[in-house]
C-alpha cells in the first residue's frame, strides 16, 4: 500500500475495500489498517461524498490513487486525525481539485497543512498535472490560511466560495 509519510504523519489513499468499510463501518476500516479505534461514524452527508468517491475508485483501479479518499494518522498516536479528498486525475488542462478535513482536536497544529504540503508534492510528480486547485466557505479562515501557507492564491470567487490555486 502506498504510504506517503511525513515527520508527524502517515498518509494513505484508500483503495476499494478500504473505502467501502470506511463508508460502512468506519471503526473496522480502522482496525484493518491497524489504527487505534477512533469510535468515528461518518455522517450522511460524508457517506454520500464518500459514496461518489467510490464510483470513481471503482471506476478507475489502477488509479483509485485519483479518486478516493486519504487518510492522515498522526504517527505519535497511530490514529486517524483527518482526510485529504483528490476528486480526479488531472482534466485535459492539468488540473486536479481536492478537498480536506481535520478532526476538531487537532486543529491549528500544522497537521493539514504539512500532509497538503507533501501531498502535493505526490501530485506533482505525475507530469500531467499542472494545477492543484481547492475551494473554500468565504468565512473559513482557518482554511484560507492553510491554503495559503502551501503556496496557493486566490483566483475566483461565487457568492459562497473563494477558489483558490497552486501552478506547478
Amino acid at each position: 500500500m502506498l504510504v506517503i509519510h511525513t515527520e508527524r504523519l502517515n498518509i494513505l489513499p484508500l483503495d476499494q475495500s478500504h473505502l467501502e468499510l470506511c463508508i460502512s463501518n468506519f471503526c473496522e476500516m480502522e482496525r484493518k489498517l491497524g489504527l487505534v479505534n477512533t469510535d468515528r461514524k461518518l455522517g450522511d452527508r460524508e457517506k454520500i461524498v464518500y459514496k461518489i468517491r467510490l464510483k470513481g475508485v471503482e471506476n478507475n483501479p489502477i488509479n483509485y490513487m485519483w479518486y478516493t479518499v486519504w487518510m492522515i494518522v498522526l504517527k505519535e498516536e497511530n490514529r486517524f486525525i483527518g482526510s485529504v479528498m483528490i476528486k480526479n486525475y488531472p482534466n485535459e488542462n492539468g488540473e486536479v481539485i481536492i478537498g480536506y478535513s481535520i478532526e476538531s482536536d487537532y486543529r491549528c497544529n500544522g497537521f493539514m497543512t504539512e500532509a497538503l504540503k507533501h501531498l502535493i508534492h505526490w501530485m506533482f510528480l505525475n507530469p500531467e498535472v499542472k494545477f492543484i486547485l481547492a475551494d473554500t466557505l468565504k468565512n473559513n479562515l482557518p482554511s484560507h490560511r492553510v491554503l495559503q501557507k502551501i503556496g496557493m492564491v486566490k483566483y475566483m470567487e461565487d457568492d459562497e466560495c473563494y477558489w483558490w490555486r497552486l501552478i506547478k
